[in-house]
């Protein structure tokens, strides 16, 4: 008999648990990817591991994901105890998520021959009322069993109760995304605080946990604080993408009963694989072992969707957006030039004007050749996604920018008049016109207005003029 309860208190022991008092079913995680970023995984949940994080993130996942993982717990303890704890979940969105995502998962850690914890999950998550607000929610079957042997099966406490225990327990959650780069989480597990006891009550508190997450589309961290029972623990986590398959992770965790921990991990993902490691070091609380090794694999299946909008671009969605951006600012900048050179022609445009507009023309088109479009070369050709067709996009802009060039430094200008100095009067001769002793003195038939009010008491209704009347003559 005191061997087995020397076990279970391993156990709870090895879980973060430092007192047989404690309830079971205490947080080791699920997956690599979160334990490699310290379980800091609130207000992240954008995969298959959602369903044990928090339900509502499964409203990010809008294909099917199934995903497994095994860990050996505490590696290299002086009693050569075989902890294991695993992890099995698959996800579906149904209607591509429109009407929200199923999960199913399960979860275990045992004590080989003398221990196991199993938790089997049915979790659902959904988008809700605003665009980025999640809510999910997750019934769970918690069950113990203690392993039998000559020492068990002569104790009254399991000749009387069996070596089993089952009950039922629910976990809620909800996330608020406003844009693709900030997320915030929370959730409370084991909302009704099941009773796992054989005989005597052993309640599984409930825990409460919130988070905060920054996304860029080859960085995330992730920070979270948890409050169960009377402790509280913290936790941080870092996530880089390199090369769009490869990730390196690390995080950091502590509070309560001398809980401190490191950890790692490594991830890789071609197409719809996923393989993930995390490595996880006690720095407090337990002594004499060699950390903790995680392993997992994931699945992605189904249709790929289109783009939800708390997701990044594609590479080639960002590319052939920079091109229409491009090519609508260019062909801007060809409408202009041609609605100048028309003007000129006409001769309703000063001289003096149209080459101001056009030189400030030049300098943009200078900027696009030397700058701007040089920086989008280098976007387009140092992407993956790099194609023919996008290449040639870039050549065409190019040459649309040369013509555009040439034409600007070929614009017809008209020459400026040698005018003569503008009379404070001026004697109406036979035929003339307010217009045209505009255009005679000011190189401008519009100052005909200007001309006309000065004189309002002098000229005509209608403005007319007669041979030899004088008129006051505005300044040039």
């Amino acid at each position: 008999m005191n061997k087995i309860r020397g076990s279970i208190l391993a156990v709870h022991f090895l879980a973060g648990i430092v007192t047989p008092a404690r309830a079971a079913f205490e947080q080791i995680g699920a997956g690599a990817r979160p334990i490699g970023m310290a379980n800091a995984f609130t207000a992240v949940s954008d995969d298959a591991h959602a369903i044990h994080y928090n339900p509502a993130g499964l409203a990010q996942v809008r294909r099917g994901e199934f995903t497994g993982g095994y860990g050996k717990l505490y590696s290299g303890l002086k009693d050569n105890s075989n902890l294991g704890s695993g992890f099995v979940g698959v996800v579906q969105p149904v209607k591509a998520g429109q009407y929200g995502t199923l999960g199913l998962g399960w979860i275990s850690l045992s004590l080989e021959g003398a221990y196991r914890e199993d938790s089997i999950n049915f979790s659902y998550g959904k988008e809700v009322l605003a665009d980025g607000f999640f809510v999910g929610a997750s019934g769970k079957v918690l069950k113990r069993n203690f392993g039998k042997d000559a020492y068990t099966q002569m104790d009254p406490l399991f000749i009387s109760n069996g070596y089993n225990t089952t009950n039922l327990s629910f976990d809620f959650g909800v996330m608020y995304r406003p844009n693709v780069n900030y997320s915030f989480g929370f959730t409370v597990k084991d909302l009704n605080q099941p009773n796992v006891g054989l005989a005597a009550s052993d309640k599984v508190p409930a825990e409460i946990r919130g988070g905060f997450a920054y996304h860029q589309k080859t960085l995330l961290f992730d920070a979270e604080i948890s409050k169960k029972d009377k402790d509280t623990n913290v936790a941080i986590g870092l996530e880089k993408i390199l090369l769009k398959m490869f990730a390196l992770r690390t995080g950091i965790g502590g509070g309560a009963r001398n809980r401190r921990e490191i950890t790692m991990g490594l991830g890789y993902r071609g197409g719809n694989l996923g393989l993930d490691y995390a490595f996880l070091f006690p720095l407090g609380g337990i002594e004499s072992t060699a950390g903790t090794h995680r392993f997992s694999m994931s699945v992605r299946f189904g249709r790929v969707p289109d783009r939800a909008r708390w997701d990044f671009e594609e590479d080639s969605e960002m590319m052939e957006r920079l091109l229409e951006e491009k090519s609508a600012q260019i062909a801007s900048m060809e409408r202009e030039l041609e609605g100048l050179k028309d003007q000129t022609r006409s001769g309703k445009l000063e001289s003096n004007w149209v080459r101001d507009q056009i030189k400030k023309l030049e300098e943009r088109i200078h900027d696009q050749e030397t700058n701007e479009m040089e920086q989008l070369k280098n976007r387009v050709f140092q992407s993956n996604v790099e194609t023919e067709k996008m290449r040639q996009k870039v050549r065409d802009l190019e040459q649309r920018i040369q013509q555009l060039s040439n034409q600007a430094k070929s614009a017809p200008v008209a020459e400026p008049k040698n005018l003569p100095a503008v009379p404070r009067t001026y004697k109406v001769l036979e035929g003339e016109t307010l217009q045209s002793i505009a255009e005679k003195l000011y190189g401008d038939p519009a100052k005909w207005v200007e001309i006309y009010e000065l004189n309002a008491d002098r000229v005509e209704r209608g403005g007319s003029l007669t041979t030899g009347q004088v008129l006051l003559m505005p300044e040039r």
